[in-house]
């Protein structure tokens, strides 16, 4: 898996669904990564080195990592969401103008080389984005309270500190979602991004604002 778009020097800007597709594929792979390799480093200890010698247990890390993106993926897509919403682009927040961007960033690095249903995986970034939009635009701190679970739960191996464990990987998921959010608004450049979102084809699941955008500052 790739951490795109994430390196040194000026951020690429965000203006069109296919650098939005990009974006969100890259600050996914990267929060997981950043989360499953962090912990295994500091449960590991001086193990480290040796275990990650070990193919087999590379082999783990990697399907943990995949697993991860998969989970915090949903997160990413509800924090661009979040943030349209915020600057007065509610009409390119909605599922059917977000969701075919979360697709594609579902697969971006790929199919996932771990079983699942990808169609699936889709629909359901699709109805979050949706369920989503029935109330106020969430707080971005809270949104790693039940992915950070779900992270803990795919971590390639367990301690004798679990309830610890478990707040360590929680607490670091919100933190990491954070930086997502303060990235995303370094590099989206709006109105154009929510121009390009509007002019793309949608799901057809419902109808969306096609009008001027008015973005606040």
């Amino acid at each position: 898996m790739v951490r795109a778009g994430l390196g040194g020097g000026r951020p690429a800007p965000c203006r069109t669904a296919a650098d939005l597709a990009a974006l969100m594929a890259g600050e996914a792979a990267f929060v997981g990564q950043k989360t499953v390799v962090e912990f295994c480093r500091l449960r590991a200890g001086c193990n480290w080195s040796r275990l990650a010698g070990a193919e087999e247990f590379r082999a783990i890390v990697e399907a943990s990592r995949w697993r991860s993106f998969l989970i915090l993926l949903g997160d990413v897509a509800e924090i661009v969401q979040i943030f349209l919403r915020g600057r007065g682009a509610e009409g390119a927040a909605t599922p059917e103008r977000l969701g075919p961007v979360a697709r594609r960033a579902l697969l971006f690095h790929g199919t996932p080389p771990i079983p699942g249903d990808w169609p699936a995986e889709g629909d359901e970034l699709e109805r979050r984005l949706a369920r989503s939009l029935l109330a106020a635009p969430r707080p971005v701190h809270v949104l790693g309270e039940r992915s950070g679970v779900l992270v803990f739960d795919a971590l390639p191996f367990r301690t004798d500190l679990g309830r610890l464990d478990r707040e360590y990987v929680v607490n670091a998921v919100r933190f990491a979602l954070c930086g997502v959010h303060e990235r995303l608004e370094r590099r989206a450049e709006l109105p154009t991004l929510a121009r390009a979102l509007l002019a793309e084809p949608t799901t057809g699941g419902g109808t969306t604002p096609t009008g001027a955008v008015r973005v606040r500052p």
